[in-house]
């Protein structure tokens, strides 16, 4: 039984009125309201990733901007004195990272630079200069040699017949002087004969300089010969004649192979003539039917060590013909610290006091009389730091190119070009492809169906196809970079504007518009568009890496723009050197100066990177579905 049902009483002392004498009004609300904006950014901001992302990115923007207008290094300017210096990076340096200096290798020594108590040569003076060589860090080794130089040592050299010839003759390149009171004794040491039969080696001189040569002997065998001379050559007084051998076989391509040819004489221990390796692979043809000689165990001093590039580079530099204007220029130019000093030791030639630029002219050439003035050029040695214009040597981080040019700020140079082309190539295709995506999307029906189908057939141009036509009417540069940047580029904005224009032009609030009288361009630009602006805006800014990207792979491939061109945006002038024109540039050089292209590499890369990282979070921000999540 319910307990309404029963006939007990209710007790009103069990009640009661709540609020009865107080007036209730509405609460406020203690929060702001948020906008469509403002919460985007909201949760824009709650992504830490995308913010570090947005941050690097921008940083990299502004330093394209301002570090080629505040460096002072060279980036313009010729300067072959800096060409292919390594990066050098303060406080790395400490640690023997990027610290300017290179590590060289296989270089070939020369033999009057090795010291006779350590046994270490270094290379000529004219390739590398010993005082910048880490001495510590040099080491000497031998590498197989098979060709004509002085440098290569030892071995034994081969004779060889032409395909078509069973003889040749071969002569020193200097004469004998046989004298037979003096016992003169020929060595002869013959390591290998061809298998070839019949072949002989026969050893002549002209003692009588009639051109007849006698035969001093015959060799069919290996061995090791010994020729009394003054008996042989029946008791000259003198001879003076070259030494010739001939070589003679039944069957062509035969060769003998010589080890030395060696005159004493009883006036001295050591040889006088001790024709062996390079020596005797110098011995003339007489004819033409004979190969080049042939040299192999031979061995050739090499050396790697460790160079600083930069004092090489930057520190006292010989000059060998200064012009006297560009000389009196210096002196001009430094005149409070250039005051000449008398070099006692050299008549020719002065010293200049600390910090002027040039520090000794060693001598200068005769007067060339023009107008009366007497011009001379100059021999000297000069600070090239203080000459470039440096009060220290300075420090390049990531080193500098084959022109000498600074990389770090060539690099920044680059990106700022590669961005304006990005930006100026994205902006004309988000305009086309908005305007355009909004015209077919809003119309629909025949209108939307003949767009559409133009966009299909010029999305399906091969790109390689309107690249090609592009060069071959317009040529390589700025122009044909932007006509294929954008003869398709517009399309996957056009194809967004119209996906969102099919969703919003049959909203309620649209067609009040248009009840009302509103005019198309009216419906199309205040009421549709602004409401899918958030997706149309994140598919432009991804197009912008899309395009860098593109741009890069261009000029990379000599396509684009490159050193020698420029071009001019609203009366500024722009260098023609983009990320693409730096990395062609270092391919030729990717083993052996890396630094080249690894940080054009690294750059663009990190542009990338934070460009689609910025445009996702762009994209999940705009995202109206997201709207008030966290």
């Amino acid at each position: 039984m319910r307990y309404s049902e029963k006939n007990t009483p209710v007790d009103k002392t069990k009640f009661q009125m709540v609020q009865k004498d107080q007036k209730i009004y509405d609460k406020k609300f203690e929060t702001k309201p948020i906008g469509y904006f403002k919460d985007a950014m909201i949760r824009f901001s709650k992504n830490r990733t995308n913010v570090i992302a947005t941050i690097i990115l921008f940083t990299m923007i502004t330093l394209s901007i301002f570090i080629p207008v505040l460096t002072t290094k060279n980036y313009e300017v010729l300067e072959s004195q800096l060409r292919h210096l390594p990066p050098r990076v303060p406080i790395l340096e400490n640690f023997g990272i990027f610290d300017g200096v290179r590590y060289v290798e296989n270089q070939e020594v020369d033999i009057t630079t090795i010291d006779p108590e350590t046994g270490l040569g270094v290379p000529p003076r004219s390739l590398y200069r010993p005082e910048f060589i880490e001495m510590d860090s040099l080491i000497n080794y031998n590498v197989a040699c098979s060709t004509r130089i002085e440098s290569c040592r030892g071995g034994v050299v081969s004779f060889t017949l032409r395909d078509e010839s069973l003889g040749a003759t071969f002569q020193s390149p200097e004469r004998l002087t046989i004298v037979s009171s003096q016992e003169p004794k020929l060595v002869i040491n013959v390591t290998e004969f061809s298998d070839h039969n019949g072949v002989s080696l026969d050893i002549k001189v002209d003692p009588a300089f009639t051109g007849n040569y006698e035969t001093l002997i015959s060799i069919t065998e290996p061995g090791v010969y010994e020729l009394d001379m003054a008996n042989l050559l029946n008791n000259p007084s003198f001879v003076s004649s070259f030494l010739r051998f001939e070589l003679t076989a039944l069957e062509p391509r035969a060769s003998v192979t010589i080890d030395s040819f060696k005159f004493y004489t009883n006036l001295q221990e050591e040889p006088v003539m001790d024709d062996f390796g390079y020596a005797l692979s110098i011995y003339e043809r007489v004819d033409g039917s004979a190969r080049t000689p042939s040299r192999s165990g031979a061995e050739l001093l090499m050396s790697s060590f460790r160079y600083d590039v930069y004092e090489s580079a930057l520190g006292e530099v010989e000059r060998r013909n200064m012009a006297s204007t560009e000389y009196y220029g210096i002196i001009e130019e430094f005149e409070d610290v250039c005051t000449k000093i008398d070099n006692p030791d050299n008549p020719n030639g002065w010293f200049f006091t600390e910090g002027c630029p040039i520090l000794e002219v060693k001598n200068t050439s005769e007067p060339v009389v023009v107008g009366g003035i007497a011009y001379y050029s100059y021999h000297l040695v000069i600070n090239y730091a203080l000459y470039a214009g440096y009060d220290d040597i300075p420090y390049f981080f990531f080193g500098t190119t084959e022109a000498g040019h600074d990389l770090f700020a060539l690099t920044w140079v680059a990106l700022r070009t590669s961005l304006l082309i990005g930006l100026a190539a994205a902006t004309i295709n988000i305009t086309i492809g908005i305007v355009y995506g909004a015209i077919s999307g809003y119309y629909g029906g025949k209108v939307d169906l003949l767009m559409e189908r133009f966009s299909e057939v010029i999305a399906r141009i091969p790109f390689l196809v309107i690249l090609a036509i592009a060069v071959a009417y317009v040529g390589p540069g700025i122009t044909t970079l932007i006509i294929v940047l954008i003869v398709s580029g517009w399309i996957g904005v056009a194809s967004v504007t119209r996906t969102q224009f099919y969703r919003y032009k049959g909203r309620e609030y649209v067609l009040a518009s248009r009840t009302l009288g509103a005019k198309d361009s009216r419906l199309i630009f205040r009421h549709i568009l602004p409401n899918g602006i958030g997706t149309i805006v994140t598919a432009s800014v991804l197009m912008i890496p899309l395009v860098i990207f593109t741009e890069s792979t261009l000029s990379y491939l000599g396509f684009g723009i490159g050193y020698g061109q420029s071009f001019n945006v609203f009366g500024v002038e722009f260098s023609g050197v983009s990320i693409g024109v730096l990395l062609a540039t270092g391919r030729t050089e990717l083993l052996d100066k890396p630094y080249l292209t690894y940080f054009p590499a690294i750059i663009i890369s990190i542009l990338m990177i934070t460009f689609n990282m910025f445009g996702n979070a762009l994209r999940d921000a705009f995202n109206p579905s997201l709207r008030g999540s966290e």
